[in-house]
């Protein structure tokens, strides 16, 4: 990811983060039109401060304070906020993005890396998750998205997601599982983020979302069986897949 050094006025920003942020050089690392995500270097210290809408950004640090418990997503330092804005401090992660870093030069290897990556996610224990109905609050988000009612087959697709399958159950969820999204070395797993879409659902919702960055950030559909084939496919549901292509469209 390029960053530049960008000027930010730090007496403006809460009491609360400024024995973090002073005496330090930020960079903007912005990849959203809703958010500004800064690289903050100080003399020993680095981490990320995300500015964001007011009550934009909690979903985010709780999620990842979860899964920092997990070892799987950096510290959440803090979470402030004032009467616009939500301020989210997090950890800088050694190691660079999945589109980053050299991780495309070899496509295979990345494909397997993320399948594997994913996979692990999905293993953890559900227990203590503090978003348990990630699906139902996004079927319900789609269906508030259109308040002239969603066509009968939509809502049959969609309600296959608010319960798991016989064969499955739901998993920890990253949400928005795109390469921008984790954080590598060598194709080595370091941490997750960008996890305010995360909680406990369905691991289609994950797969979608990992066939996607595939093909978009690598300009081409022939990697997504080597993803698959990583991940595994025993638990793999073409259905289920399809029903969160189309949650994904009516979120838009």
């Amino acid at each position: 990811m390029k960053r530049h050094e960008a000027q930010v006025d730090i007496a403006t920003m809460p009491q609360e983060l400024q024995p973090w942020i002073r005496d330090s050089v930020f960079q903007d690392s912005s990849c959203s039109e809703q958010a500004r995500t800064y690289l903050v270097q100080g003399s020993e210290r680095k981490a990320f401060l995300k500015i964001s809408a007011r009550g934009s950004l909690e979903k985010e640090y709780v999620m990842m304070g979860f899964l920092h418990g997990h070892g799987m997503a950096p510290e959440a330092v803090a979470y402030v906020q004032d009467d616009q804005f939500d301020y989210f401090l997090s950890e800088a992660a050694e190691g660079e993005d999945g589109v980053s870093g050299g991780h495309r030069d070899d496509p295979d290897r990345l494909a397997e890396a993320f399948g594997r990556h994913l996979r692990m996610l999905h293993e953890l224990p559900v227990t203590g998750c503090p978003y348990p109905e990630r699906m139902a609050e996004m079927v319900r988000e789609a269906g508030d998205k259109h308040p002239e009612g969603l066509q009968e087959a939509d809502n049959r697709l969609l309600a296959l997601l608010e319960q798991p399958s016989p064969r499955d159950s739901f998993v920890i969820i990253h949400g928005d599982y795109c390469l921008p999204n984790i954080i590598m070395e060598d194709y080595q797993f370091r941490a997750f983020f960008d996890l305010d879409y995360g909680g406990i659902g369905d691991r289609h919702w994950d797969l979608y979302w990992g066939l996607w960055t595939l093909g978009y950030n690598l300009k081409t559909d022939r990697y997504g069986d080597r993803f698959l084939d990583a991940y595994g496919r025993a638990e793999f549901d073409p259905r289920r897949l399809e029903a969160c292509s189309r949650l994904a469209q009516l979120l838009g």
